[in-house]
């Protein structure tokens, strides 16, 4: 699959199902199947190198799109031989990490590469808004989830879409997010896989 056409089916997907269900334990990967139904893709954040393409593989193979989180993957170093061991061995729909050494090699390779950015205070919001318009990525994931009005500001001068997670709790907050802007959320809350967000 290339990169365009991971990144159309992904980007589908994420406008369809709102909700992206992250694992990270491997006991929850059929509780994610079970809900695919609601799910835009799945955030896989547990394995390590000899069982990662196992569970990227079974997960794919139910119709969902793995957005792999690279530095969550025991073993897995992301220089440029563990770049090739992702795309070509691996091969998930995208990658996220939060490194931009990481995000400018997964891209000159091919990969659709989605950067995590925690928004720890008001000087992280500030140098991306004035950065925006120089993203390497092709998606942003904002954490936490729960700041909507920075959201909000940051989605109209964004140039690539934003998805947006961490310490979301209840329906409400998912609604939040994406009233304000964010293309879907991402939640390990397995109770929320189970409700539709459209």
């Amino acid at each position: 699959m290339t990169k365009s056409n991971a990144g159309t089916i992904l980007l589908e997907r994420l406008k369809k199902h709102k909700m992206v269900a992250a694992i990270k334990e491997p006991k929850y990967i059929e509780k994610a199947i079970k809900n695919k139904e609601h799910l835009s893709a799945v955030l896989l954040m547990t394995g390590t190198i000899l069982t990662v393409k196992r569970y990227v593989d079974f997960i794919q193979s139910e119709g969902l799109p793995v957005i792999l989180h690279v530095e969550k993957i025991g073993g897995l170093e992301m220089d440029g031989d563990g770049i090739d061991f992702v795309k070509k061995n691996v091969q998930p729909t995208a990658i996220v990490t939060t490194r931009n050494g990481t995000i400018k090699r997964a891209k000159s390779s091919g990969l659709f590469v989605i950067q995590r950015i925690f928004l720890i205070d008001t000087e992280v919001y500030h140098n991306l808004v004035k950065d925006a318009g120089q993203i390497r990525s092709d998606m942003i994931e904002i954490m936490p989830c729960r700041a909507p009005d920075f959201l909000k500001k940051f989605t109209k001068v964004s140039q690539v879409p934003v998805i947006t997670g961490g310490l979301l709790t209840l329906p409400e907050h998912a609604k939040e997010a994406i009233n304000n802007g964010a293309l879907a959320v991402t939640t390990s809350n397995s109770k929320l896989w189970e409700m539709d967000l459209n």
